[in-house]
C-alpha cells in the first residue's frame, strides 16, 4: 500500500468518524466504509441500484466531475467495476434512515447537497469531511478514498479470500488486490506470533 494511504480501524469508524458526520452525509460515509465504493460510485448511486431487503447494491454508474460540473456515466470504467456488493447491516440501516429523512435527488440520486444538486468532491471535502475529521479527533490527512483502503484491509485481515475481495473492490486482477492489501499489519503479526505463545525452545543440555 502506498505510504500516503491511511487505514482506520472499525472501532474508530463507529466510535469516532460516523458520529461526527452530519446526518445528511452519514449514510454516504457508511456506504463507502461498508462497501469499498469509490467516491464517484457513491456520488452516482441511485435507489434503483439498491435492494435494501436483499442487502445488496449494484455498481452500474459513476459520477464524474470536470471543472465543477458533475455528469453521470452509465458504467464504471471496467467490466470488473460493474459489480454487486453485499451491504452490512449497519449500511442497510444507514440507507434506510437516509431514505426516510432526506429527499431523493433527480432520477433517484441518493446523495445530494442541501440544494438538491449532485455532490461535488471538493465542496464535500472542505465543508463536510475535514470538519468531521477534526470533530472526531482523527488525522486530517485521512481521505474519503481511504475508507475504501480500510474496507479492503479489514476484509483481508479477517481472512476473506483474495479473489472475493477483488470482486467486491472491482479489481480486474487479483494481483492488484494482493499488491495493495496484503501488506504487513500489527494485528496480523500479533495473530501470527500468538500461534506460538504456548511453545518455547527447550533448554539445551550443558
Amino acid at each position: 500500500m502506498d505510504t500516503d494511504e491511511l487505514v482506520i480501524s472499525r472501532a474508530e469508524l463507529f466510535a469516532k468518524l460516523l458520529p461526527a458526520i452530519p446526518d445528511r452525509y452519514r449514510a454516504l460515509v457508511a456506504v463507502a466504509a461498508g462497501t469499498g465504493l469509490r467516491w464517484g460510485e457513491c456520488a452516482g448511486l441511485r435507489w434503483d441500484a439498491v435492494d435494501l431487503a436483499a442487502g445488496v447494491l449494484r455498481v452500474v454508474r459513476v459520477a464524474e466531475e470536470v471543472s465543477g460540473h458533475v455528469t453521470f456515466k452509465p458504467y464504471p470504467k471496467s467490466r470488473a467495476g460493474r459489480r454487486t456488493v453485499p451491504l452490512p447491516p449497519f449500511v442497510v440501516q444507514a440507507l434506510t434512515d437516509h431514505r426516510q429523512s432526506f429527499e431523493t435527488g433527480a432520477e433517484g440520486l441518493i446523495f445530494v447537497a442541501r440544494t438538491g444538486e449532485p455532490l461535488k468532491r471538493g465542496t464535500f471535502r472542505a465543508r463536510i469531511w475535514k470538519p468531521s475529521l477534526q470533530r472526531a479527533g482523527l488525522p486530517l490527512g485521512l481521505r474519503f478514498h481511504d475508507l475504501r483502503h480500510s474496507y479492503a484491509t479489514w476484509l483481508v485481515s479477517d481472512g476473506v479470500p483474495i479473489n472475493d475481495v477483488a470482486k467486491v473492490m472491482g479489481h480486474e486482477q487479483t494481483s492488484m488486490t494482493l499488491d495493495r492489501y496484503t501488506h504487513s499489519t500489527r494485528e496480523r503479526d500479533r495473530r501470527v506470533l500468538a500461534s506460538f505463545d504456548a511453545f518455547s525452545l527447550p533448554l539445551a543440555d550443558r
